[in-house]
């Protein structure tokens, strides 16, 4: 089984980019055997649309296909089956016997033999990690050998890149405490006057915070913020 250098994975657990760590990535699936990597990120988050977020390093020419249609990646039964099982899903021609023209497109972008696997987390985002090469078959000798590592990649990928976008697209888990206790108070049916006799702060301090939370959910009154917020579980009722 090939071992990874220490310094590609010091490397890799260094950087802070998505873009770079999933380069790193792709030359730690390459020592692998493989050629081709591919994540799929799909992000759930309350009170906003499932984002999905791609990496690869496939030929531009399939990537194309996505480019022109956005369902065009749920037509692939590999990651279908994949989100419905922990166990890697080998990309084998029975697999595709319902859409062999998908199939012969892969194929023909050099995405013939591999597998796909799939990762939760406990914010409900899912991903899916895809290994290929378009010579030599994946063995069940390969694929027992080979998943633990790229196992471990995957949860790395996972956690790094999806923690990256989570707070690009939810600046509201970096609400300041004194914003979340100001914004639970609202939702009790306080007013600004009212919370800051609370929190021993001038009504003015209070407006500002709920500005603050407004800007930050992205929102446009307090009635707002204080649904998004529910939404999302950062205050109770």
């Amino acid at each position: 089984m090939p071992h990874w250098k220490q310094e590609k994975l010091q490397t890799l657990l260094g950087e802070r980019r998505p873009e770079k760590m999933f380069d790193q990535a792709i030359l730690l699936a390459q020592d692998l055997g493989m050629v081709y990597l591919g994540l799929v990120l799909h992000l759930h988050i309350p009170a906003r649309r499932p984002q999905t977020i791609l990496y690869n390093n496939f030929p531009e020419g399939w990537n194309e296909h996505f480019k022109a249609d956005r369902d065009f990646i749920l037509q692939d039964p590999a990651i279908s089956r994949s989100r419905i099982s922990a166990i890697p899903v080998l990309w084998e021609d029975e697999l595709y016997e319902e859409v062999p023209q998908f199939r012969e497109t892969a194929c023909s972008h050099g995405l013939r033999h591999g597998w796909t696997q799939s990762l939760y987390d406990r914010y409900n985002h899912e991903s899916q990690l895809s290994v290929a090469r378009a010579e030599r078959r994946i063995s069940d000798h390969e694929l027992l050998s080979k998943s633990a590592q790229l196992l471990w990649l995957h949860n790395v990928l996972h956690e790094l890149i999806c923690e990256f976008h989570r707070r690009a697209l939810d600046p509201s888990r970096d609400l300041t405490e004194r914003e979340l206790e100001v914004t639970k108070w609202t939702a009790d049916g306080k007013t600004a006057a009212d919370i800051a006799c609370i929190l021993s702060l001038s009504p003015s301090t209070v407006n500002f915070h709920i500005r603050s939370v407004i800007t930050k959910l992205g929102v446009t009154n307090k009635t707002a913020a204080v649904a998004v917020a529910a939404a999302r579980g950062l205050i109770w009722k």
